[in-house]
């Protein structure tokens, strides 16, 4: 198709109401999620006369152990495995669409566990959820294969371009997960460009919210030459904690894989673990994101070693969540790992500028888990002072180069097996 042409232009602008439909269906998840943690953390505690939920241990254990309960029985009864991100968009690349069955699923199993303190993205559920949309959309319009593949694109852009502030962030993702096989068009990019920027627009004339616009960073004092050499080997940091979420994750759900009869048992094991882990350092319940900031504010008074026991906790518990069939996202407790650890390497080496510490270990943390470099690179770009950018490149690259070939998906999976199963199958 000619990008020139009347049929593309009718293109792009199916891709911006596609991109709008993602933004509000962002919405609804947001509020929703926002309003159930106000009801479980917050008022159910206050009848038992605890002010903050997280403050209690005996409540903590609690509530993470019935949120699993509750993910198990959608797990069960809907018969919908949990999927990761990467294996979304790996579906998405094999297919050209994403199973609005299954992608409903997991974006209500993500919204439970999320309220009841899951250690998961947002993410996850939401590009699941939003790509199914488009593709529903789409196939309830009648609309020929290629249209349906740029229409779930432009809702999981319109998710993206939401949440995370970027146009060019999702299109990325995308085209870098299938850039090897050559399955994707660069011709995708400009639809997904539309979808995501109308996505952003509603997205922030409904609720003002801009990604990472809470965020008070340590400052960058000045821009030095070093500071590149000193992005490899924090990068590089960054990169093996990431190798150690994807050890600890792989033998996880290989074992839950052969138990994936009993998917209840299996939840609430993650929730007991999870709430064990939360009832002694409550930062470590939820994505992360919102704790970042506490991370930057306490550094001091808790010490490398305490950062350093809190990355290492963030991806024992993330990595736990998802193996035994919590659906969510890892980018978001990505960031949170890479912050604690960052800070730490800062209270290790104070003559690293602690930015520098926090942007590289963040980037390779997340380069790991996600491999998509230049995508990564756009978002987290968005967080920090522009001059960061070429430090934000080599942390990267590093992180990429050292872990390339290992990868949280052990193999693809094709299209047929991405069906969801008949309950109790």
């Amino acid at each position: 198709m000619d990008i020139r042409s009347r049929a593309f232009y009718k293109l792009l602008v199916l891709s911006g109401i596609m991109g709008a439909s993602g933004a509000l269906l962002t919405l609804a998840f947001v509020l929703a999620l926002t309003n159930g943690i106000r009801l479980i953390w917050d008022a159910v505690p206050m009848l038992f006369g605890v002010a903050d939920g997280t403050s209690s241990a005996v409540f903590v254990i609690a509530a993470c152990a019935a949120g699993g309960l509750l993910v198990g029985l959608m797990t069960r009864y809907s018969g919908v495995r949990p999927a990761l991100l990467a294996e979304e968009l790996g579906e998405f690349t094999e297919c050209g669409r994403l199973e609005p069955r299954s992608g409903a699923v997991g974006l209500l199993r993500g919204l439970v566990g999320l309220m009841f303190g899951g250690s998961i993205g947002p993410e996850g559920p939401l590009t699941g959820g939003s790509g199914a949309l488009g593709t529903w959309l789409a196939e309830r319009m009648r609309l020929p294969r290629p249209v349906v593949a740029v229409s779930s694109l432009s809702g999981m852009s319109g998710m993206f371009g939401s949440f995370l502030g970027s146009p060019f962030g999702f299109a990325m993702f995308t085209i870098e997960a299938g850039l090897e096989e050559g399955k994707l068009s660069w011709k995708l990019l400009l639809p997904s460009m539309v979808a995501a920027s109308v996505g952003y627009g509603v997205f922030f004339s409904l609720t003002g919210y801009v990604f990472g616009g809470g965020y008070v960073f340590p400052p960058y004092e000045q821009w030095r030459l070093i500071d590149l050499g000193y992005a490899v080997p924090l990068g590089l940091l960054g990169g093996l904690l990431g190798l150690l979420f994807i050890r600890l994750f792989r033998p996880m759900r290989r074992w839950a894989d052969r138990h994936r009869s009993r998917p209840v048992p299996l939840a609430v094991l993650a929730g007991l673990v999870l709430g064990v882990v939360g009832a002694v350092f409550p930062v470590l319940l939820f994505s992360g994101d919102a704790n970042i900031q506490d991370l930057i504010d306490d550094a001091a008074a808790m010490g490398a070693v305490m950062l350093i026991a809190m990355a290492v906790l963030k991806v024992f518990v993330t990595a736990t969540c998802l193996a035994l069939g919590w659906s969510g996202g890892y980018i978001f407790p990505s960031f949170f790992m890479g912050t604690a650890l960052g800070l730490a390497v800062h209270q290790l080496l104070p003559f690293l500028p602690e930015i520098v510490c926090i942007v590289c270990v963040m980037s390779g943390v997340s380069v790991a888990l996600i491999k998509s470099p230049i995508a990564l690179a756009l978002i987290i770009q968005v967080l920090f002072d522009v001059r960061l950018a070429p430090i934000i490149a080599i942390a990267i690259l590093a992180a990429f180069l050292l872990t390339y070939r290992t990868s949280l998906v052990e193999r693809s999976e094709e299209c047929s097996k991405l069906s969801p199963p008949r309950p109790h199958d």
